[in-house]
């Protein structure tokens, strides 16, 4: 065990010297792009898709469920008629709460704070909202 040792200690030094970290992959290079995420316990690259630079045109009216008080003016991404489970916070158009997740007017929880693909999101919790 110690001739093992001393051997890879020997090749070790026989590295030449460089700025890439010791022994370089290409992988070592997807931890410095923030579109790149690590898979947990799996060891491979995963790559995310960027966010649009322009919002999505279509605006709904996010209103508390209990009391009907307006929450959010939103720029919905894909359909009108499908639910609302998460809102991003670059997407919202004006904000009735003032970042607070709770409606103003009854105090209800509403959503929860969450990061999706790297970006700061609402997760709304079921029931709580409706869409106008």
């Amino acid at each position: 065990t110690s001739s093992s040792i001393l051997r890879r200690t020997s090749e070790a030094s026989s590295w030449p010297s460089c700025s890439l970290p010791l022994p370089f992959t290409p992988w070592s290079l997807a931890y410095e792009s923030p579109l790149r995420r690590t898979l947990p316990g799996r060891g491979g690259v995963r790559m995310l898709a960027a966010p649009r630079k322009k919002l999505p045109e279509r605006r709904v009216t996010v209103l508390c469920n209990k009391c009907g008080q307006r929450l959010y003016r939103y720029a919905k991404g894909n359909g009108a008629g499908s639910q609302l489970v998460k809102v991003y916070l670059e997407r919202i158009v004006e904000d009735y709460t003032d970042g607070q997740l709770s409606c103003p007017s009854c105090g209800t929880e509403f959503a929860r704070p969450a990061t999706i693909h790297g970006r700061p999101a609402n997760k709304i919790i079921s029931g709580k909202v409706k869409m106008k």
